[in-house]
């Protein structure tokens, strides 16, 4: 299943340039708007607000882990980061005012923006919502500069970190061409997307978020040089096999601090770890020696719940299946927990 792994991937997982594009465009004219609220505060209150000295985009977008989605629910994260003087110095009232900036310049809103607790959401009638973290620099005694977050309180932090770890651990783990492998490069971030398209494959689930995904793939990631399809299980293997010891999951930068610090997050995540089970056993077809073609997609389907897995039915799969599986280029990189599939 790694060549049909491969062309779901990039036909139905994988956010196509086009549109993120478009989201960029979005996140631009989102970013005008909060400056056009802003001037219009200063009107009102014959005052003068200063604007953002600077953005930088967050999460999922800058990531490359944006997955599609049929209903057009993308969500995009953006740092707006302010002098230390230009925002109230309580962070929820930091938050406010970027609220209320937002909802001076008007839009096509599908609700009111609104000032929660990491950031301030806009939500748009065509489905997307954007959410704007709110930062502040600083400056220490010692004439340095740094960047505080305004969530529940305001806490020290860069808001590119995440991304930076995100793209040394796809660069340090994934295997390379450089050392014998055959798959496209950046494996681990479709291993990331993968299961964020399995998370969200039915909507009464619940699952996790991707940034909780992100950081239990790093955890236990198991790279495959030849196959995708065996990266993944494996790697599915893997994740719940640590959930069943432990759910907390914690920030890849700051270690002492929990992304389950709630328990609804807690809840999500044994959810997961109990949802990977079910597919693995729904995968368990894959170990035997006469596996058919059709059993395989039919266990992917059970797995994604997309149409793609069902569209070798009226042909019976035999062009895939004469061809057999693909090569194993074995490595020193290679966990195997389990044989090879049929």
């Amino acid at each position: 299943m790694h060549s049909k792994m491969v062309t779901f991937y990039h036909n139905h997982v994988r956010l196509h340039k086009a549109k993120r594009d478009e989201l960029a465009d979005h996140r631009d004219t989102n970013l005008d708007r909060l400056n056009s609220g802003l001037d219009k505060m200063s009107e009102e209150d014959e005052c003068v607000y200063s604007h953002p000295i600077r953005s930088k985009d967050q999460g999922s977008y800058p990531m490359h882990t944006l997955n599609q989605r049929p209903d057009k629910d993308y969500d995009i994260d953006v740092a707006i980061i302010f002098r230390q003087d230009d925002l109230p110095s309580s962070a929820l009232d930091a938050r406010k005012h970027v609220e209320r900036a937002f909802v001076a310049a008007g839009g096509n809103f599908s609700q009111p923006p609104r000032a929660r607790t990491n950031a301030v959401t806009v939500w748009y009638t065509d489905g997307y919502h954007v959410d704007f973290a709110v930062y502040r620099e600083v400056e220490d005694e010692y004439g340095e500069t740094f960047t505080e977050h305004a969530g529940s309180d305001w806490k020290p932090r860069d808001p590119v970190e995440i991304t930076v770890w995100f793209k040394r651990i796809v660069r340090e783990k994934s295997p390379s061409s450089a050392s014998g492998a055959s798959v496209e490069k950046g494996q681990l971030r479709r291993v990331v997307r993968l299961l964020k398209a399995f998370a969200k494959s039915r909507e009464a689930w619940n699952l996790p978020g991707g940034m909780i995904i992100s950081k239990l793939v790093e955890e236990c990631y198991q790279s495959h040089y030849s196959r995708d399809d065996e990266a993944l299980y494996l790697t599915m293997k893997a994740i719940r096999n640590r959930l069943l010891g432990n759910v907390e999951v914690y920030d890849p930068i700051y270690s002492d601090q929990k992304l389950t610090y709630k328990e609804k997050f807690r809840k999500q995540v044994e959810r997961f770890r109990d949802k990977l089970g079910d597919a693995l056993t729904e995968l368990d077809i894959l170990h035997n020696i006469d596996c058919t073609h059709k059993q395989a997609m039919d266990a992917w389907h059970w797995v994604f719940q997309h149409e793609y897995w069902k569209e070798d039915e009226d042909n019976g799969g035999t062009k895939e299946a004469a061809s057999g599986p693909s090569p194993v280029i074995k490595s020193s990189s290679d966990v195997r927990e389990s044989p090879p599939f049929a």
